[in-house]
């Protein structure tokens, strides 16, 4: 379903009138048939399932006819917009239905493909007045259970630190609840996690919140933020249903991430998402703790840097005790002189250690942080300051720890090499400048997150990945002007860059000179080559 589209519902007792109206081109006219009915009733019941933008009724139809139809519709769904279809002889019921809120109406015998379209002008410039405004007070509604939630939440930390007296906070959760959100227990709540660089943030938490709105409907769910790139999902149906939200949840990730990765293509940094599922609700009380608990960062995100949808477990990681820490530290000592090999110990034993305790990821980076210092002292390498920290403390996931721990080792030694994620990242693009090249595309190639690997990459080779990306394009598109018949249009798909106009003028930011002028030159020199060996 095309979620920006206008829905759209017939209805009508006579089948030829429904073919007919099947064979209209919808999608032309930015609308979408998504349902039929052959009387008020079961369009009645439809609408309160799936809640059609626009509907088209017929007036004189069996069981509930459409001035029935229509008054329910302004009772139940007043921002539905309503086209009547009607015969000669209906004009006044036409005219009463015109009263009770119909935008038009369209005599069945003389309708055409025009007329159709005039009616639909008029419904969706309606409905999109309906929809601003609605949008509008359902933002406001948005924001007011937000910052209730949050005054809530906040009453209710300070009271269990003893910081307010218990009657200052609300004495029945329950009445709370069933006042600010959707949810009656058990149920469980979900919480969708956004990661960004400062730079892009507001470009990226404006179209998750577009997204999100658009999703609510067909999805069953209602947002709220809650906290800085954290927004709660509260599912209408089947709230407690953990298979149920874990495929809702993964269906929309799923959403999120195209339209990010179509809008926001131009963001040289990007951007990973995750949702986390809480324990069940079973008493109104227990919301501010499961609130809570959703709303933070869980540890599982740091190893499994692929998930998208977690359970919240109420047991967290593993403490670091000496036993583990023994077990680790042998292997890693034993091939402390070989940088090859600790590179490789790092790589394979280190993550699989770390994965199998699940060790809380500070004390991981402590851990490593303290072996890398006694590491350089050992081996008596001169740095001036400290300057390990930052990097291993910017690690999201044990594999970007582990890949910053190789690093580090590399550059106390003095032997600089390219990281092998950033010399498969190069090739990957190389072999694929055709094709859609997107942060995460490649990043999902070499086992990095986005993010990390988009930093990495400008460390490594001092260009940014989206830069990278078009030097290589422009590269291949210049050796094609010259050496191929192919035209500036099919160069421009042949290197990735299907828009003519941003080609050219990207083409010329980079070279100085237009794909056509390079072209015009290089046919001249070819010409002028052959006239030589023609007259030799």
């Amino acid at each position: 379903m095309n979620h920006d589209a206008l829905t759209v519902l017939v209805v009508d007792d006579e089948l030829p009138i429904r073919q007919e109206l099947r064979l209209f081109s919808w999608g032309e006219h930015h609308t979408e048939l998504i349902g039929e009915a052959e009387n008020g009733e079961e369009a009645l019941r439809f609408c309160r399932n799936f809640s059609p933008d626009i509907v088209i009724t017929d007036i004189t139809m069996p069981v509930m006819n459409g001035l029935e139809l229509s008054r329910s519709l302004k009772s139940e769904f007043p921002n539905t917009q309503i086209i009547l279809l009607t015969c000669h002889s209906e004009f006044a019921y036409a005219q009463e239905a015109l009263k009770l809120g119909a935008v038009e109406y369209l005599v069945k015998v003389t309708m055409d493909d025009h007329d159709l379209e005039q009616a639909l002008l008029k419904a969706k410039e309606d409905a999109y007045r309906a929809k601003s405004l609605q949008r509008g007070e359902a933002e406001r509604l948005r924001w007011q259970v937000s910052k209730s939630l949050l005054e809530r939440f906040q009453k209710v930390m300070e009271q269990q630190h003893s910081y307010v007296h218990e009657t200052d906070v609300d004495s029945d959760p329950e009445n709370f609840l069933q006042a600010s959100l959707p949810l009656k227990p058990p149920f469980r709540l979900a919480a969708l996690h956004v990661e960004t660089r400062v730079e892009g943030r507001l470009f990226v938490l404006h179209e998750i919140e577009d997204v999100l709105t658009s999703l609510e409907r067909p999805y069953f769910f209602t947002w709220v933020p809650a906290g800085d790139g954290v927004y709660l999902l509260m599912f209408h149906t089947e709230s407690d249903n953990l298979p149920y939200l874990r495929g809702k949840l993964e269906t929309i990730m799923e959403e999120l991430y195209k339209s990010l990765d179509r809008s926001l293509s131009f963001l040289s940094d990007t951007f990973r998402l995750y949702s986390v599922i809480s324990e069940p609700v079973r008493k109104s009380a227990d919301f501010a703790a499961v609130y809570r608990s959703v709303c933070e960062k869980p540890a599982a995100v740091f190893y499994e840097s692929l998930g998208r949808v977690f359970t919240k477990q109420w047991t967290g990681p593993a403490t670091l005790e000496e036993q583990m820490e023994n077990e680790i530290s042998g292997k890693l000592r034993k091939a402390q002189w070989d940088r090859e090999q600790l590179a490789k110990v790092i790589r394979e034993d280190f993550v699989k250690w770390a994965m199998k305790y699940r060790i809380v990821p500070e004390e991981l980076r402590e851990f490593v942080t303290n072996w890398l210092r006694d590491w350089q002292r050992e081996h008596a390498v001169q740095v001036k300051g400290w300057r390990v920290a930052q990097r291993i403390v910017n690690a999201a996931t044990v594999n970007e720890l582990a890949a910053a721990f190789i690093h580090e080792i590399e550059s106390l030694s003095g032997k600089k090499k390219l990281r092998r994620e950033i010399a498969e990242a190069k090739v990957f693009i190389a072999a694929n400048l055709e094709k859609p090249m997107t942060l995460t595309t490649v990043s999902e190639q070499v086992g990095l997150s986005p993010h990390y690997l988009s930093r990495l990459f400008r460390e490594e080779t001092g260009i940014s990945f989206n830069d990278f990306i078009t030097k290589k394009r422009i590269e291949k598109a210049a050796y094609l002007l010259q050496n191929t018949s192919l035209r500036v249009y099919e160069v421009a798909l042949e290197v990735g860059i299907p828009s003519y106009r941003y080609f050219s003028a990207i083409f010329r930011e980079w070279t100085g000179a237009a794909p056509t002028e390079l072209k015009k030159s290089s046919a001249q020199s070819i010409a002028i080559g052959r006239t030589r060996l023609a007259k030799g």
